[in-house]
């Protein structure tokens, strides 16, 4: 069984690989983001699950999740998002540890961008926000529904790794102030 994965329906195959590749590039210097294997559903050409071959850990994987809700250029673009992550891979002492697995997504009403909501196997629903906060809400977003990531469903994987050529272009770039 695999470690932590994404479910990601409702997109192209085109704007789904551009928003990885912008992921790939923005993470590269985590090393998370060095091999992310993207698989299509064998039924549905607008259904795809991804897995890293680095295991992120929560705090990235959550912005991953978000960010694949809403990345940077994409019009038309409304996905969605769950992704599921192994309990015994939490490292923080967080409230929603309960269970194997947690399952990460995003609403339409999320206010805030720099947020995921989770809810565990008791059905609680939280607001987990990139400062490491975890809030309980009272109301159920969304009810846990495990969902177990079965390859042989799925066309053979496409990797997405970070463009090497811009990280560079980036590291040899000076500030304009050390023009000599």
């Amino acid at each position: 069984m695999l470690e932590n994965f994404i479910y990601i329906e409702n997109v192209k195959e085109s704007d789904l690989i551009k928003a990885l590749q912008d992921l790939a590039d923005l993470y590269s210097d985590t090393g998370y983001t060095d091999e992310i294997i993207l698989y299509r559903k064998k039924d549905k050409y607008d259904s795809f699950s991804l897995t890293f071959t680095n295991l992120p850990d929560f705090d990235r994987f959550s912005y991953f999740v978000n960010y694949l809700y809403l990345p940077f250029d994409l019009d038309d673009f409304e996905p969605q998002v769950r992704g599921f992550y192994q309990v015994k891979n939490i490292t923080e002492n967080l409230k929603f540890k309960i269970g194997n697995w947690v399952m990460l997504f995003m609403t339409k009403d999320h206010t805030e961008a720099d947020e995921v909501s989770v809810v565990n196997e008791k059905n609680d629903n939280y607001n987990f926000d990139f400062g490491g906060n975890a809030k309980k809400i009272n109301e159920k977003l969304k009810e846990f529904h495990f969902e177990n990531l079965d390859l042989t469903n799925y066309y053979s994987g496409k990797y997405i790794n970070p463009d090497l050529k811009k990280k560079s272009l980036k590291l040899d770039v000076k500030p304009w102030w050390k023009f000599w």
